[in-house]
């Protein structure tokens, strides 16, 4: 095992001022929030500091100052996979693979139905035809995500280790005879490497964090996790098994941050898979479990976490972002920087590096009230704000600068962000509290950050995937007048700067009631998940499953007033041509048949050598996209109690 000291360091990260210069364009001095990080170094400081935030939220914070003072089987590729053309998962930088439950490399198909102990590996002929190959029983080690290298197939998942309480018989005259004990299942961050030509486990790290987000960049694999940390815990670290042999994180291998609660501990962990596997690993104190969000370039790895930060008549958020720069050949991260900004993060869209700038997008809630008493406030009020920053990292200092910081005029009152993306010198923000304002934001002089285009439409999107130059395609909710959501929506833009409009909008499973009450509804894991989404501009693919309810009156029915409740499973793959007046055309709807004795999810779908695979844990359901139809049979997945 190798554990990457860091060696203490100081960090004064001061503001810089700048004179707004543009349209919209506004900075403060306050926008970034001095901190700096120090080596835990001893367990004493550990408890301290743990004691500090658990006193602060969980005491009688009325009397507290604030936390924060200033806001601020055959051997794989036997083919030679590169060869075939073939789309794998939807990923945010090129060349950074985010683990999901399907893999490809064109021959051969790996699937892990979420959440369950299973591997399917499927080949793919030359004549596209595709079998069933081998199934990889994982035992108590259930899948979160999969990545591929050229040896290795890697599982990131939990295992469950079952515990019991004591034994106790009950007394009562009608009880059964016999022992009676309570269960529970702690759940292990679990890395397992299995070789691809043999099948066989060479390598299994287990750890007690829940892993949060993950990367493979070539053969380093990359993982973020959260450590849970209680006040009155004997052992504090994080610890890892290799082997049976169990070793904990050292204390000046833990660090923290000033200003930031310690509501958990994150975990860095390289693993590098060469012929030698090996880890390394350090931890820094800051956000709870489900306030962490993750982006990873081709060299660095950014850390943002949201903190809550409470007062005596004051609520507010700030973040605080840690950059790592990352060594590919050794598969470590060594800290360069850090600095907090105001609001949070809405997701991993929501930063982007280029051109040697940091950009983050963040929303911050703000609410206030007057405390009359212990028990009684009044004068609450609630705001939102929303931020766009250009940061620049000093290396020689190790802070950053502010280069240029966008507030105003981002968003209605009362909206927060809903989707961003990145595009080069371009960003795209959707706010929501009614309609969507769609901002079109011109960053090619990051000191002059511009809102070009504003376009309004009813819902908003959750996901945007650039389409060649100044054209947009968005998936998200459609909404009423009132804000209400009423079904599922896609559209396209044109993005020109001064001439920005939508295209066209496409919805689909809106909800509808009918005289007889019946009612229809739909949704899409791609909503909230990227990578369930099978994207190629280069071949005009765009595909997501959908699951789909009904309930309504047969008019038809045998018997009279029959009511009925149907659930549908869908894969819905859209041909994108933004040369015709509508790009969006009606999509090609792939149904996996359900039965009475099951619900089915279609989960994912890859292109290769222009068929289309779609994959449910029951089967595989094939088109072939020259020939505009449906390839029979389906393939059968066999089940593992079968």
């Amino acid at each position: 095992m190798k554990i990457n000291k860091l060696t203490t360091k100081l960090l004064f990260v001061s503001s810089l001022l700048l004179m707004a210069s543009s349209c919209g364009s506004t900075t403060v001095d306050t926008a970034l929030i001095g901190t700096s990080v120090n080596s835990v170094g001893t367990k004493a400081k550990l408890q301290s500091l743990i004691a500090e935030t658990y006193n602060n939220y969980y005491g009688d914070w009325f009397s507290q100052e604030d936390v924060v003072m200033e806001p601020g089987n055959p051997a794989p590729n036997e083919g030679g996979g590169q060869d075939r053309d073939y789309t794998d998962t939807n990923v945010q930088v090129e060349g950074v693979d985010e683990g999901d439950i399907v893999k490809t490399d064109g021959y051969q198909i790996y699937y892990t139905p979420r959440y369950m102990n299973r591997i399917h590996i499927f080949e793919v002929g030359d004549d596209h035809s595709i079998t069933y190959d081998s199934l990889i029983d994982l035992g108590n080690v259930y899948t979160d995500a999969i990545y591929l290298t050229d040896d290795y197939l890697v599982v990131v998942g939990y295992t469950y280790e079952t515990y019991s309480g004591p034994c106790y018989t009950d007394d009562r005259a009608d009880a059964e005879p016999g022992c009676y004990s309570w269960y529970w299942w702690s759940p292990t961050g679990t890395v397992i490497v299995i070789d691809r030509a043999s099948l066989e486990t060479v390598y299994q790290l287990e750890t007690d964090n829940l892993f949060l987000d993950h990367r493979l960049i070539d053969n380093s694999l990359f993982l973020v996790g959260h450590h849970y940390v209680y006040q009155n815990e004997e052992e504090l670290r994080p610890s890892f098994e290799v082997d049976g042999e169990v070793e904990y994180l050292d204390y000046s291998d833990i660090y923290y941050y000033e200003d930031t609660p310690v509501n958990g501990m994150t975990v860095l962990t390289g693993i590098k898979l060469g012929p030698t596997i090996d880890y390394s690993a350090s931890a820094y104190l800051g956000a709870g479990y489900s306030y962490k969000q993750l982006y990873v370039s081709l060299t660095d790895l950014y850390i943002a976490d949201t903190n809550y930060v409470y007062n005596t008549n004051s609520y507010y958020n700030t973040m605080t972002i840690s950059q790592f720069e990352l060594d590919i050949e050794s598969a470590t991260m060594t800290y360069v920087g850090a600095t907090l900004v105001e609001g949070g993060m809405l997701n991993q869209f929501s930063m982007d590096e280029y051109d040697g700038y940091l950009r983050v997008a963040t929303t911050n809630n703000i609410a206030t009230w007057t405390v009359v008493n212990s028990y009684e406030w009044v004068d609450y009020k609630r705001t939102v704000e929303n931020h766009l920053y250009i940061l620049k990292l000093n290396r020689s200092s190790e802070d950053f600068s502010l280069v240029d910081h966008l507030s105003e005029g981002l968003g209605q009152p009362g909206e927060s962000i809903q989707s961003v993306r990145f595009d080069q010198d371009k960003a795209y923000i959707v706010t929501f509290v009614r309609t969507d304002p769609l901002y079109v934001i011109d960053l090619s002089d990051p000191r002059n950050i511009t809102i070009t285009d504003e376009i309004k439409l009813p819902g908003y999107d959750t996901y945007q995937h650039p389409w060649g130059e100044n054209k947009l395609l968005g998936i998200g909710y459609q909404a009423d007048n009132e804000g209400r959501v009423t079904g599922m929506k896609m559209s396209a833009y044109d993005t020109t700067p001064g001439n920005s409009h939508e295209i066209q909008t496409y919805e689909f499973y809106t909800e509808q009631s009918g005289g007889m009450g019946s009612w229809t509804y739909g949704y899409s894991e791609a909503l909230w998940n990227h990578k369930a989404l099978l994207v190629s501009v280069e071949h005009g693919l765009f595909g997501f499953p959908v699951q789909a309810y009904e309930y309504g009156f047969d008019g038809d029915a045998v018997v009279e007033e029959q009511w009925y409740y149907r659930y549908h499973s869908y894969y819905y793959l859209f041909k994108i041509d933004f040369t015709n007046e509508n790009p969006i055309p009606e999509p090609i709807i792939i149904e996996h048949p359900t039965s009475d004795n099951y619900y089915v999810n279609v989960d994912r779908a890859v292109m290769i050598e222009g068929y289309v695979y779609t994959l449910s844990d029951q089967q595989v359901v094939t088109y072939d996209l020259a020939a505009n139809a449906i390839v029979e049979p389906p393939l059968m997945i066999p089940q593992m109690n079968q």
